[in-house]
């Protein structure tokens, strides 16, 4: 084995599962990993397949990728433990996986709907980087009519507490106007309750049904699947948003420039 074909020490420690590649390397420069019982501040040395590695005193090795999409029921919180004991979304996968999986693409305890669950910490920074704008599609329940007006606002803008938040795309899926889909790419805590809140429906019910380009075509509410490699790779492309929104036709910027391709016809 070549050199070159050997994992970085900072991706390899984002592969075991342990964290992402960049908090890896903020450990590694601070010097809270060893290899072969010597510190390491380089996080592109190579590892060796027999190298021992330590990361902050605990020995841990690359582990098999897993890559799971959850359709998940209500009333399960995502997060690896709960202060209140409450049944966590890594509870469910403790009976069928050696390894601990960690939920991407958080919801809150009461929302439904995709998540996807890994123990590989590089590809859960990816998608968490506000520069790969995932897009995620909701169906939004209400109690009253959520009217047109209501929609239009959601995609000119409300001023919220922390910014100016629009959505990507706000429709009627069916002929009901208790209920909407909502696209937005932002990854900002509760957003879409929180702007429903803000134009009267504070007692939404959500239902997550698209997240990164994946859909819940065939995934009942608590049930779950492995991920393809075609999916995998896919979730790796370079940019994501590219992949999930049409190309735009480009327009000339102004009048001059009208005229000028008028010329040309």
């Amino acid at each position: 084995m070549t050199t070159n074909s050997l994992p970085a020490l900072s991706k390899y420690i984002a592969q075991a599962g342990y964290c992402s590649r960049r908090l890896a390397t903020e450990l590694i420069k601070t010097g809270k990993v060893m290899i072969n019982g010597v510190k390491v501040t380089t996080p592109f040395t190579p590892v060796q397949p027999k190298d021992v590695v330590i990361v902050e005193k605990k020995q841990i090795t690359a582990a098999k990728k897993i890559y799971i999409l959850f359709n998940k029921p209500k009333n399960l919180v995502c997060t690896v433990a709960d202060e209140k004991n409450r049944k966590t979304v890594s509870d469910v996968f403790l009976p069928h996986f050696e390894e601990r999986l960690y939920p991407i693409g958080r919801l809150d305890r009461s929302t439904t709907g995709l998540l996807i669950m890994t123990n590989d910490g590089e590809l859960t920074q990816r998608l968490c980087h506000p520069k790969y704008e995932v897009s995620k599609t909701y169906l939004v329940s209400s109690e009253t009519a959520i009217t047109k007006s209501t929609l239009d606002t959601l995609l000119a803008g409300v001023p919220l507490e922390d910014g100016f938040m629009k959505v990507d795309e706000a429709f009627y899926p069916t002929t009901s106007k208790k209920v909407a889909t909502v696209v937005i790419h932002s990854g900002k805590n509760h957003i879409v309750r929180r702007l429903f809140e803000e134009l009267g429906h504070p007692d939404i019910k959500l239902d997550r049904s698209v997240y990164a380009g994946l859909t819940k075509k065939g995934l009942r509410t608590g049930e779950w699947r492995h991920l393809s490699d075609d999916e995998v790779a896919t979730l790796y492309q370079n940019d994501i948003k590219e992949l999930e929104k049409p190309e735009k036709t480009k327009r000339p910027r102004n009048i001059k420039a009208k005229k000028f391709f008028a010329r040309l016809q």
